[in-house]
């Protein structure tokens, strides 16, 4: 495998390779935690306390966590490295199982009135600023042919310009 071809060494390829099967193994180790230990707290709560089912309360926490990993193991393997566009995926995929989560919780602790409703609809819209501000600032743009900048990055080439005008201008006068 020629090292030109792709930009990478073997080693650094080792590495990576290496990286995405600790990531995969520790999401697999996870997930099997994660269904044995709710199919006895099922068990538990089906045995022990029947009139109320509490097991849903430490299933729904902890499916936030696993849900992390493994979106975490997706983001390494597909190779989603900017860290603006992870942050927008993860806000993604964390708002709804906990919105789902704080549903139940609201239709089984007080159904009269829908509470949820307000952090649903407050984070829900801070969760469609964060994915405008993704699309509006991070988000790469042709500019010319063949070449993407991020709002960002042409920002922060504008601004080394400046520094580049005024380091010359000191050195001149």
């Amino acid at each position: 495998m020629s090292d030109n071809l792709i930009g990478f060494s073997e080693e650094n390829l080792r590495n990576i390779a290496a990286q995405k099967v600790i990531y995969r193994f520790s999401v697999k180790v996870h997930v099997v935690i994660f269904i044995t230990i709710n199919i006895m707290l099922f068990l538990v709560n089906y045995f022990f306390t029947p009139g109320f089912y509490w097991f849903i309360f430490p299933f729904f926490s902890w499916l936030v966590g696993v849900n992390l990993h493994i979106v975490g193991y997706i983001l390494y393997a597909r190779g989603i490295y900017p860290i603006a566009k992870r942050g927008v995926i993860y806000h993604i995929v964390i708002y709804i199982p906990v919105m789902f989560f704080m549903f139940v919780i609201n239709l089984l602790s007080y159904s009269e009135f829908y509470w949820v409703m307000f952090p649903a609809i407050f984070w829900g819209t801070a969760v469609v600023f964060h994915i405008i501000i993704y699309i509006l600032y991070f988000s790469k743009k042709v500019e010319i042919i063949g070449k993407h900048q991020s709002r960002k990055e042409r920002a922060i080439e504008k601004e080394l310009e400046k520094m580049r005008k005024r380091q010359e201008k000191r050195n001149n006068g």
